[in-house]
């Protein structure tokens, strides 16, 4: 295995990479970000993450995050971004304008990625839920260690609801939900997803999680919570993990030389 690779994280509202020490899951220098053009032209796109690639990065490989479903290399869904996306091959682009190998992730994937080998769930043997709080709800479930890619578990419908419009970032502030409404909402979805799946650990991570360390204790569910260890350093730890993996559908397709 490699010992560094560059993670870039890809969100609405901005592109973040650093080069990540594989052995440790921590960042080597300093993160970069740029403003997303998650909106705008696939061109813009690739000029925003060449942006971010750190100075001195060399030939190393880069993963990169994308928050919908990435199947060999080429986007399927775009909830959050602009629709254009859908049916857009970004690994090869990237990989030409970056000048190296570059495998794409979903977003919620590369974080779960990230807490399963350096987090708040390394070493959980069985089932483990990683649900990413912010505009949406991005999951990532790992049956002992091994990803099931693309769950994208936030569109469940729960009561006549998708997950996320009830308990995402978004949602909270679009329904003016305060704390206690929107703990009901988010222990509502936590608990059928249990419910679904009867995971041996559930780890909370996002935005919201940053601005409510005490999160786990206000929700009740029949499975350990615990929040996630690498906070707004995940997609990238995580992506660039995504570069030492040898199998998955979702990017087996996608590591190209980019020369």
């Amino acid at each position: 295995m490699h010992r560094q690779a560059i993670g870039i994280d890809i969100g609405g509202s901005s592109i973040k990479a650093a080069v990540v020490d594989l052995s440790r899951g921590s960042l080597v220098g300093e993160r970069r970000s740029v403003p997303s053009p998650a909106m705008s032209a696939v061109s813009e796109m690739m000029d925003a993450m060449a942006a971010v690639v750190p100075d001195g990065a060399g030939i190393l490989p880069a993963g990169v995050t994308f928050p919908g479903v990435v199947v060999g290399g080429t986007v399927h869904t775009a909830a959050n971004v602009a629709k254009a996306w859908i049916g857009q091959p970004l690994a090869k682009p990237a990989a030409l304008k970056l000048k190296r190998t570059v495998v794409v992730i979903n977003d919620a994937d590369a974080a779960g990625l990230a807490e399963v080998n350096f987090g708040a769930a390394r070493d959980v043997r069985g089932t483990v839920l990683v649900l990413s709080l912010g505009t949406g709800i991005g999951s990532a479930l790992f049956v002992d260690g091994r990803l099931v890619p693309n769950t994208e578990l936030g569109h469940v419908e729960i009561d006549g609801m998708e997950a996320e419009a009830r308990a995402s970032g978004r949602a909270r502030m679009e329904r003016k939900l305060d704390w206690p409404a929107y703990i009901s909402e988010l222990e509502l979805v936590v608990n059928r997803l249990h419910s679904l799946f009867w995971p041996n650990l559930i780890v909370l991570c996002g935005g919201i999680t940053a601005d409510h360390p005490h999160l786990c204790d206000d929700l009740k569910c029949p499975a350990p919570l615990k929040l996630g260890a690498l906070r707004a350093d995940a997609g990238i730890v995580g992506a660039a993990f995504a570069t030492t993996l040898d199998q998955g559908v979702w990017f087996e397709q996608a590591k190209v030389a980019g020369k």
